[in-house]
C-alpha cells in the first residue's frame, strides 16, 4: 500500500487558498507593510568630564607647548580640574591646527637655563597667566550662545525624559530687543543717577530740561486737523475697498465700527468728528450692500454643502453679525436724548449732536431696507424720540411717512403703528400732540372692518351649497372638484392671496389707529392731544363702522357744548361734518347745532390768526358743500354771505378758497346767486352778528364783498371775484382744484408768491421834472404868514 499523507497542492492553487478578495483588490493591510516606529534616543546630559579626544591630543600639546608651560598648566589642572571643560572642541582644534602650523613654519629657538632666568621666566609666567585668563573670557564673550527651547517630555519605561529643542533667531528677536531696550534704560538711569551725585548745577538743568513743554490751542487745533484728515483717508480707503468686493473685503468694518467706539484700545476718549464720519461712512455702505429681502438662516453644521453655499452662507451670516454690532452703536449713541428716569444731567452738545446723526443713519437704514432683519428692531429703538426734541421727532416723523408711503406688505406699517400705541398708553396725557402726525399718512384704503361679520354670512353660504352638493351626482361632484382648482391656480397666477394679507394687514393697522384716537377721546379731552385725535378721526372717517357712527357723533357734541376755546370747537365741528358726510344719509342726526357754531366762529376768523384755524373753517365748509341736497337754503345763503366776508379780510389764498366755496354753492343751488342781484333782495333786515344761519335774515343779505374784492391787490382773486359778478366761466387756473389745494397752493407763508410779482417799469428820465404849484393861492399866503410869526429858534426851548 502506499504511504498516505497530505496530497500535493500545486503553487497557484494554494496562492488561491492564501490570498482574499480584499488582497487582490489590493485593500489589505498586511503585517509586513507596517511602519516601524523608531524610538528616540534620549538626551545625554553632558558632563564636565574630560573626553578622551583630549587625552589623545596631548602629545600635540606637548609639541606646542615649552616645558616650563606645560609644568604651569599641569599645575593648575590639578588645582582646579573644570578649567578646559567648557572649550568647544572643534574651534579649539581649528585655532589649534592654524597654530601648529604657524609654529611648524616658524623654527623653534632654545634658551640656555641660568637661576636668574629661572626667576624671570617665573615672574613672566605670572603675567603669561593673567594675559590667558583675559583672552580666554573675551573668545567666551565673543562666542554666540545657543538659545534652548523647552519641549513637551517623552514617557517612557524609565519615566519622563524631558527635552529641549534650538530656536531660531527669528524667534528670539522680538525678546532680545525688549531686552536690549530695557539694557539701555537701566544704563541711562544709572548714568543719570551717577551724574546727579555729581554736583547740584547739573541736575538743576537736567531737571529744566525735563519739564513737560505747554502745549498752546493752535497745537492742538493743527493736532486735531491731522487726525481728521487721517482717519477721513482711512474710512473712504476702507468703505471704498468694500463696495469693490464685499464678499471679499467684508472684514473691512472691523476698524470703522472700532471708530465709532467711545474710548479706543489705550484709553483715549475718540473725537466726536471722527465717530461721526464713521457713522455715516458705514450708513452708506450697508444701505449699498444691504439686500432688500430678509436673510433666513439655519443649522447647516451637519449638513455638506457645495464650495459657493458655504462661502455665501458665511458671508450672509458675517454681514448680519456686523449690522446688529452697527445698531448696537447707534441705539448707545442715541440714548443720550433719552436720559434714565431721575438722571438729571444736561448732556453734552457734541454728544446732542452725535445723537441726533445717529436717529438719521437709524431712520435712513429703515426707509431703504424697511423688509430686511432688524427692521422692527430698528423702529422700536426709534419710535419713542416722537416724545423727545423737535429735531428728533421731526426726523423720524419724516422717516415713518416714507416708510408709510413705500410700505406694500404692511409688516413694517404694523409694527409702527404698534409701537405708537404703545408709546401713546405708556406717556398718557403726557404724549406730545405732534408724536401722532405721522398717522395722518397712512394709506388705509379697501379696508375690511367688518371681516368678522362677512365670515359669517359665508359660511351660511357654504352650508346651503353643502346641502345642494349631497343630492348631487358623482359626475357633477367631480366637475365642482376640478372647478374649485381651476380657481385656485387662477388666484395663485393673480397673486391675490397676497393681496388678501396685504388686506388683513390693513385692517390691523386700522383698528390700533382708532384705538389709539378712541383712548384719548376717553382719557385726556381737555388736553392738546384732543385735536390730533379729532384729525385723525376726520381723515379716517370712511373706514369706521356704521355701529360707531351715533356714538362718536353724541361724544363730540358733548365735547363741542363744553370747550371753550375756539380752534378746538372748530376742529370738533370739522370732524363731526366730516362724519356726517361720509354716512350722513345711514344716520339721523339733526347737524343744525354744528352749522351754528360753524357760523358763529367764522366771524372771529380774518388776516390775523393762524394758518390752521382758516384751513380748518375751509374744511368745515367743504364738509357742508359735500351734502348739499341735506342742508337748507337759508342755511346756505347766510353760509356763503359769511364766506364773502371772510374773504373779504382774510389773506388772498384764503379768499381764493372761500370764493370757491361760493361758487360751488352757487352752481348747485340757484337762491344763493340772488346775492348778488339788489333786486331779487327779500324784506326784513340781515343780522350779521346772529349766532343762528336760520334766523339772521339771509333772505335780505347782499354780497357787496363781491364788487370790493374786483379791485384786490392778487390778479387771480380779482379774475374770481369777477367770474362771481357776471357768473361766467371760473378762471383756468382754479379750474379743477379743490377749496383745500386752492388754499395750499397759493398759500406765501413759504414767502413765495404766486403769480409772480411783476417787476416794476423802467422810469424815463428823458421826460422833465413837473414844478410845484399852489391850487389855492390863498392857502399858500396863509402859510407864508404862519411861518414869518413864528418863532423857528429851537435852541431857547432845549433845557441842557
Amino acid at each position: 500500500m502506499a504511504k498516505k499523507g497530505k496530497p500535493k497542492i500545486s503553487k497557484i492553487k494554494r496562492n488561491n487558498h492564501t490570498t482574499n478578495k480584499m488582497k487582490k483588490q489590493g485593500k489589505l493591510k498586511l503585517q509586513r507593510h507596517r511602519t516601524k516606529v523608531q524610538k528616540q534616543k534620549q538626551p545625554v546630559k553632558e558632563t564636565p568630564e574630560y573626553s578622551s579626544d583630549s587625552e589623545s591630543s596631548s602629545n600635540e600639546w606637548a609639541d606646542m607647548l615649552d616645558e616650563e608651560e606645560q609644568q604651569y598648566i599641569v599645575n593648575r589642572l590639578a588645582k582646579q580640574p573644570n578649567l578646559l571643560s567648557n572649550i568647544p572642541e572643534k574651534e579649539d582644534n581649528k585655532r589649534g591646527s592654524k597654530r601648529k602650523k604657524d609654529k611648524e613654519r616658524l623654527p623653534k629657538v632654545k634658551k640656555p637655563r641660568t637661576e636668574n632666568s629661572m626667576d624671570d621666566n617665573i615672574g613672566s609666567s605670572d603675567d603669561s597667566d593673567s594675559e590667558v585668563e583675559v583672552k580666554y573670557e573675551k573668545d567666551l564673550a565673543q562666542r554666540p550662545v545657543k538659545k534652548m527651547r523647552s519641549l513637551l517630555p517623552i514617557k517612557t519605561k524609565d519615566g519622563l525624559v524631558e527635552r529641549t529643542e534650538e530656536c531660531d533667531d527669528s524667534d528670539t528677536e522680538s525678546a532680545e530687543e525688549d531686552q536690549a531696550g530695557v539694557d539701555d534704560e537701566v544704563e541711562k538711569a544709572a548714568v543719570e543717577s551717577g551724574s546727579e551725585h555729581d554736583s547740584d548745577e547739573e541736575t538743576m538743568e537736567k531737571s529744566e530740561d525735563n519739564e513737560e513743554k505747554e502745549i498752546t490751542t493752535v497745537e492742538l487745533l493743527a493736532a486735531r486737523r491731522d487726525r481728521l484728515r487721517h482717519e477721513k483717508l482711512r474710512i473712504g480707503a476702507l468703505c471704498s475697498s468694500l463696495l469693490e468686493s464685499p464678499e471679499k473685503k467684508l472684514k473691512n468694518l472691523y476698524p470703522i465700527l472700532y471708530l465709532m467706539d467711545e474710548h479706543l484700545k489705550d484709553g483715549t476718549a475718540n473725537l466726536v468728528s471722527v465717530r461721526k464720519l464713521a457713522s455715516l461712512s458705514a450708513a452708506e455702505v450697508f444701505r449699498d450692500i444691504l439686500p432688500e429681502y430678509k436673510l433666513r438662516h439655519q443649522d447647516y453644521s451637519d449638513v455638506k454643502l457645495k464650495k459657493d453655499t458655504l462661502s455665501l452662507y458665511k458671508y450672509e451670516k458675517e454681514l448680519l453679525e456686523f449690522y446688529k454690532r452697527y445698531l448696537q452703536r447707534l441705539e448707545k449713541a442715541a440714548s443720550v436724548l433719552r436720559p434714565k428716569k431721575g438722571d438729571k444731567r444736561k448732556p453734552d452738545d457734541p454728544r446732542v449732536s452725535l445723537g441726533l446723526l445717529s436717529i438719521k443713519c437709524m431712520c435712513t437704514l429703515l426707509v431703504a431696507r424697511p423688509n430686511f432683519n432688524y427692521a422692527t428692531n430698528i423702529a422700536q429703538s426709534v419710535i419713542p424720540f416722537l416724545d423727545t426734541t423737535p429735531e428728533a421727532r421731526n426726523t423720524v416723523t419724516e422717516a415713518c411717512t416714507d416708510v408709510f408711503k413705500e410700505d406694500n406688505k404692511g409688516e413694517i406699517t404694523l409694527a409702527i403703528v404698534r409701537l405708537i400705541n404703545q408709546l401713546a398708553k405708556r406717556r398718557g396725557s403726557r404724549l406730545n400732540p405732534a408724536a401722532l402726525d405721522c398717522l395722518l399718512q397712512l394709506k388705509i384704503q379697501d379696508v375690511e372692518l367688518d371681516e368678522e361679520h362677512d365670515l359669517k354670512m359665508k359660511k351660511k353660504t357654504e352650508e346651503k351649497k353643502k346641502k345642494r352638493i349631497v343630492n348631487l351626482s358623482k359626475k357633477e361632484k367631480k366637475r365642482a372638484k376640478k372647478l374649485k382648482e381651476v380657481e385656485r391656480e387662477l388666484l395663485e397666477t393673480e397673486a391675490k392671496e397676497s393681496e388678501s394679507a396685504r388686506r388683513k394687514q390693513l385692517t390691523e393697522v386700522t383698528k390700533t389707529v382708532f384705538h389709539i384716537y378712541f383712548r384719548l377721546l376717553k382719557s385726556s379731552p381737555t388736553t392738546g392731544l384732543l385735536i390730533a385725535a379729532l384729525n385723525g378721526i376726520a381723515k379716517f372717517t370712511h373706514v369706521i363702522n356704521l355701529e360707531y357712527y351715533s356714538d362718536l357723533v353724541s361724544i363730540l357734541s358733548g365735547l363741542v357744548r363744553s370747550s371753550a376755546d375756539r380752534s378746538t370747537r372748530l376742529v370738533v365741528v370739522g370732524t363731526v361734518l366730516a362724519v356726517l358726510a361720509k354716512a350722513g344719509d345711514a344716520l339721523n342726526v339733526d347737524p343744525a347745532v354744528f352749522h351754528t357754531h360753524l357760523y358763529q366762529d367764522m366771524l372771529a376768523v380774518h388776516a390775523g390768526c393762524s394758518r390752521s384755524e382758516t384751513a380748518t373753517v375751509v374744511e368745515c365748509a367743504s364738509a357742508v358743500c359735500q351734502r348739499l341736497r341735506r342742508v337748507s337754503c337759508g342755511v346756505l345763503r347766510a353760509l356763503a354771505k359769511r364766506l364773502l366776508t371772510m374773504s373779504s379780510h382774510g389773506q388772498h389764498h384764503a379768499a381764493l378758497a372761500s370764493l370757491a366755496l361760493v361758487w360751488t354753492i352757487m352752481q348747485h343751488n340757484k337762491h344763493v346767486s340772488a346775492l348778488f342781484e339788489a333786486e331779487c333782495a327779500g324784506s326784513g333786515r340781515f343780522d350779521p352778528l346772529s349766532p343762528s344761519p336760520e334766523h339772521c335774515g339771509s333772505h335780505a343779505a347782499l354780497g357787496y364783498e363781491g364788487p370790493i374784492l374786483t379791485s384786490h391787490y392778487h390778479p387771480v382773486v380779482r379774475a374770481a371775484a369777477a367770474a362771481l359778478l357776471q357768473r361766467g366761466g371760473w378762471p383756468q387756473e382754479l379750474h379743477g382744484l379743490t377749496p383745500m389745494q386752492i388754499f395750499d397752493q397759493y398759500d406765501c407763508s413759504q414767502l413765495c408768491f404766486k403769480p409772480a410779482i411783476p417787476p416794476p417799469k423802467p422810469r424815463d428820465v428823458t421826460k422833465p421834472k413837473t414844478s410845484q404849484t399852489w391850487a389855492r393861492p390863498d392857502f399858500k399866503t396863509y402859510c407864508e404868514t404862519v411861518e414869518d410869526n413864528l418863532n423857528m429858534d429851537i435852541d431857547n426851548f432845549i433845557e441842557r
